[in-house]
């Protein structure tokens, strides 16, 4: 039976991280979350600080306590959870995108004290939850994944750039942006959006290219190429899937837009491990 949630608290003073799963199922995620005391994790890249607060995603090496043994709670998560159809889920899914993405570059976060207590709260009631399992407990674990994401997102010590979900002047123009962050993976056309926020053809390019500094067209296009550049060097799947899955009708139409938004093709920029951007 495939894995989609599971979460516990262990004591670690020297373990092993990197949960196995099956080599051909790259969706299944581990967080650890150390809720108090501090070590290293030691990798083939050097070594990072683990504290309270710290926040692993997918680490690899070896978890070492300084002292004391360190108290940690893993959650173990796959993103079937989460469905691309439902508006919430696929909100869910770009969040974790972007954690995947800050991954790359360090997989921890050193959360700030309000993220940490946050935190804490959060990974309480999905214990109780996961332990006890009344009903619905499946949609409250799963709501509580979503906060836990939105939590990290928010963070003061989350270093990404949050594209798209920035608060902007008119409201009309956030929903349009927020449409387009959840569907850029399917044909979207000016209609489409003007549904969501009620604006005449006109008045919308104007205040779009206003407030977001690019065109309709402009600012679809790097969306996808950005969703595509992280899977790029996040997966080893096939340069052609993830084109169609970012939205791009064929591989040349995506070769021409990345290269454009990137300035080297998908190949290199894969092969550079996106050091290039």
């Amino acid at each position: 039976m495939r894995l989609l949630f599971f979460i516990r608290n262990i004591s670690v003073s020297r373990r092993t991280t990197g949960w196995e799963h099956d080599p051909t199922e790259r969706r299944v995620h581990e967080l650890l979350f150390c809720r108090s005391g501090e070590g290293s994790l030691v990798h083939e890249g050097g070594r990072a600080r683990v504290r309270t607060g710290s926040l692993l995603f997918n680490p690899r090496g070896k978890l070492i306590s300084s002292q004391e043994a360190l108290s940690v709670v893993q959650v173990l998560f796959s993103e079937e959870l989460f469905s691309p159809s439902v508006h919430m889920d696929r909100e869910a899914l770009y969040v974790l995108g972007l954690i995947k993405l800050h991954a790359q570059k360090q997989n921890h976060i050193e959360l700030s004290r309000i993220g940490t207590e946050r935190m804490n709260t959060l990974v309480d009631a999905m214990l109780w939850e996961f332990r006890n399992r009344y009903r619905g407990y499946s949609w409250a674990l799963r709501l509580k994944l979503i906060e836990l994401l939105i939590t990290v997102m928010r963070d003061t010590q989350f270093k990404i750039p949050i594209k798209g979900l920035r608060p902007l002047a008119s409201t009309r123009i956030q929903d349009a942006v927020s449409y387009l962050n959840t569907d850029y993976m399917n044909p979207i056309t000016v209609e489409d959006v003007l549904k969501s926020c009620g604006l005449s053809r006109s008045h919308f390019h104007a205040l779009f290219k206003r407030e977001t500094g690019r065109t309709f067209v402009q600012y679809l296009s790097a969306l996808r190429c950005a969703k595509a550049a992280e899977l790029l060097v996040t997966t080893d799947r096939p340069i052609l899937d993830i084109a169609l899955e970012c939205g791009f009708r064929n591989l040349s139409h995506f070769y021409h837009v990345f290269k454009r938004e990137h300035e080297i093709s998908p190949k290199q920029y894969r092969l550079l491990g996106g050091a290039a951007s």
